[in-house]
Parts: structure tokens; C-alpha cells; sequence
């Protein structure tokens, strides 16, 4: 599994084209130099960005995670000393299957 979703917020998205929602935080394990992509809306939304680790931990996007997905910020905080990015996407993809976001059916596909 290359990418991995770490934070969904979906608001009031329902699909298609909506301002700021969704909000998604995701780690791509093939992209190790800037793993994490993070998107604010989609269609006219805010766009989105990507990040080296030691960039991310620097954003409001790191402070997100750590309130609403803590499990993934816990495996972050773990490698960030030594910046062992390596480390950070075996443990993600190691316990992402038991808190991996659940996505309501209609938007799966979206995903």
C-alpha cells in the first residue's frame, strides 16, 4: 500500500465540488523525500500541499493530526529525533489497517 489516509474530516462534503471539505492528511510510503499530502477541498476548494517530515511537523496540519489521529502522530513523534522516515512508514503501514478512517460507501469512490 503506497498511500495511506491519516486524518479524513469530510464536514458536510457529499461528493463533487464543496469549498473546504474534504480535509485530508495522507502518507505516500513511495514518495519518502515528501510523504505527506494534505488537502483542503477539492474542486474550488483551498488545493493542497506536500511535505517533508521535517516540514510537517513544523504545520497546523502536524498539530491536526496529533488532536484527531493520534495514533499516526504517536509513530511520527517516535522517528522525528533521528528523522527515520523510514521507520515512520513501517510503523504507519503497520497500524493503519486497525485505524484506517472509516468512508461512508457513497464516497468511496472518491478514494
Amino acid at each position: 500500500m503506497a498511500r495511506m489516509i491519516l486524518l479524513l474530516d469530510l464536514g458536510d462534503w457529499t461528493g463533487g465540488h464543496h469549498g473546504q471539505s474534504p480535509y485530508l492528511v495522507e502518507f505516500d510510503s513511495k514518495r519518502l523525500d515528501s510523504p505527506f499530502d494534505v488537502s483542503e477541498g477539492w474542486g474550488h476548494g483551498l488545493g493542497g500541499s506536500r511535505y517533508s517530515l521535517a516540514r510537517f511537523v513544523e504545520t497546523e496540519h502536524y498539530a491536526q493530526l496529533k488532536l484527531h489521529a493520534p495514533w499516526a502522530a504517536s509513530i511520527i513523534e517516535q522517528g522525528l529525533p533521528t528523522l527515520d522516515i523510514e521507520a515512520i512508514s513501517q510503523g504507519l503501514l503497520a497500524q493503519y489497517a486497525s485505524h484506517s478512517p472509516h468512508i461512508p460507501a457513497n464516497l468511496t469512490r472518491y478514494f
